[in-house]
């Protein structure tokens, strides 16, 4: 076997090449290794190499496709059964750990494709460190299957991924999508009523009733729906509940497909203490040993201004934080309107400086042309708003250095908190409860109490508050999570992220689906 190993790497080394992933590091794993197997033997030639394949086989229930780490070519190898072609199924069978081994273990996009970084990611295992990991194992098939996360979530996933595979369509999809102008409130009439009670499977009450009216019993199932999906029970079908509504058996494979992907892209080692963002479910998880210390609605980025996916640390606290305007709020949002209301500045409690350090001056609103400025005349003012009443800050900053500028804190705004859909933010992230927040990340500092906070507050200054050990922040995007009761709660693809993570790994790899709807396809 040895021989024929070495015949495969070393006489045809040019087509070997064209195949697999590194080919100067795998005929340096064999050469250490006197070309010695790993998966095939005297003894046992095809025990390892057939349990493997098993794995392979079901990679697609990971979201990959099995094709892309030469499935079908060991099939062929192992149909002939034959030890002239053992040599090849080795080589081919190491390849193949190498990159579902990558893949299982990290990003396998390019994150600049999802407006991202590389750094903020758990990055593929490298050639070398699979290796080794292949040449120590006492079962290749265990030590593939543990590189893939391990967490109930991404479990979770797996066996709702096997259910979609596993059941047929919903006969309702025949009348979808359900098409809606405005919101539809209960007792309206509107054309897609008939639409909304068939996909709900609520049949019209009374011989004579009003097909077209939104009647008491659909809008209770409504809520029911809407409940289900834990957004906000109204019964009014708004763009959240439309999306949840006219969602389809195969856009649900595929949003399983991209939140597993996502999950691969974090690490699961975690500290004792960290905050999570779900940006999609617009919520926050403040967790410490293991258990979740509490659950907050969060406000976050609108569709135009999306909060990003990154992971910081949180170093600190600044209490009664002033606001100087980002670029983008400047020009979009306050210049217009100071070009309508030179005054409008004033009006919100707001400075305007030219310059920055010892050359800083405050200039008078009044006296700027704002009719005609230019982009670059712009960049040279900055505009600050003291802590206050008017400030968009409130009363807490999470000081939680970034590239993207984004971070966590209070606002004047709370009505906010009461809608459904809660992206409404310029990309930064509204806390519901900001003094609970506070005194989370506070909590080791020496001597913290809510009294040393409020009198913090009560003095209206300025206080940055510092501590000894930072507290890692995810800011992730899962359109999928599980709820209180375990059961897999589908959101909403709010930026249109899963739409375009699918058609980037459609485009790496082509994404399986081995079955969908009773129909057999590679």
């Amino acid at each position: 076997i040895e021989n024929k190993i070495a015949e495969t790497l070393q006489a045809d080394g040019r087509a070997v090449q064209k195949v697999v992933y590194d080919y100067e590091s795998l005929v340096l794993f064999y050469e250490t290794r006197n070309f010695k197997p790993v998966w095939v033997s005297a003894s046992a030639p095809l025990d390892i190499a057939q349990s493997y394949r098993v794995f392979l086989a079901d990679s697609w229930a990971h979201g990959l496709n099995p094709y892309r780490y030469h499935l079908a070519e060991i099939d062929a190898l192992l149909a002939q059964k034959e030890e002239s072609v053992l040599g090849d199924l080795e080589v081919l069978l190491t390849d193949s750990f190498i990159r579902l081994g990558r893949d299982l273990s990290g990003i396998r996009i390019n994150p600049a494709a999802m407006d991202t970084q590389k750094k903020f990611w758990k990055l593929p295992l490298n050639v070398d460190a699979l290796l080794q990991e292949l040449s120590a194992a006492k079962d290749p098939v265990r030590s593939v299957m543990a590189l893939a996360p391990q967490g109930q979530t991404y479990q979770k996933l797996q066996e709702e991924l096997r259910r979609l595979l596993r059941d047929p369509a919903p006969g309702f999809e025949a009348i979808l999508p359900i098409r809606l102008e405005g919101n539809l409130h209960p007792y309206q009439r509107n054309a897609a009523v008939p639409a909304l009670r068939a996909r709900l499977e609520i049949e019209a009450v009374g011989a004579d009733a009003d097909l077209l009216v939104y009647e008491e019993a659909l809008a209770a199932a409504v809520i029911q729906f809407q409940r289900e999906n834990r957004i906000k029970a109204d019964g009014i079908v708004g763009g959240q509940t439309l999306e949840l509504l006219n969602r389809t058996h195969k856009e649900k494979i595929y949003q399983v497909i991209a939140n597993l992907e996502r999950l691969r892209w974090v690490d699961e080692k975690r500290p004792d203490k960290f905050v999570v963002v779900n940006i999609p479910s617009a919520t926050l998880w403040a967790v410490e040993e293991g258990e979740v210390a509490f659950e907050m609605p969060v406000i976050v980025g609108r569709g135009k201004r999306p909060t990003n996916s990154f992971i910081a640390d949180i170093t600190g606290v600044r209490f009664n934080p002033n606001w100087t305007v980002p670029p983008t709020i400047k020009r979009e949002d306050i210049l217009p309107k100071l070009q309508a209301d030179p005054t409008y500045l004033a009006q919100k409690g707001m400075a305007l400086i030219r310059g920055s350090g010892a050359e800083a001056v405050s200039v008078d609103p009044l006296a700027v042309d704002w009719v005609n400025m230019t982009e670059v005349e712009l960049r040279q003012f900055r505009m600050v708003q003291t802590p206050g009443a008017h400030n968009p800050l409130g009363r807490v900053r999470v000081l939680m250095p970034n590239i993207y500028n984004v971070y966590l804190h209070d606002t004047n705004q709370p009505e906010y908190f009461n809608r459904a859909a809660r992206a409404e933010s310029s990309g930064c992230v509204r806390l519901s409860e900001p003094e609970k927040m506070a005194n989370f990340i506070m909590s080791t500092r020496e001597g913290w109490d809510e009294t040393k906070m409020q009198t913090l507050f009560d003095s209206g200054k300025t206080k940055d508050l510092a501590i000894s050990e930072s507290i890692k922040v995810y800011m992730l995007y899962y359109t999928i999570w599980i709820g209180e009761e375990g059961d897999i709660i589908y959101g909403n693809d709010l930026y249109g992220y899963d739409k375009k993570l699918i058609k980037i790994l459609q485009e790496v790899d082509g994404i399986l689906i081995p079955v969908d709807n009773n129909i057999t396809q590679r």
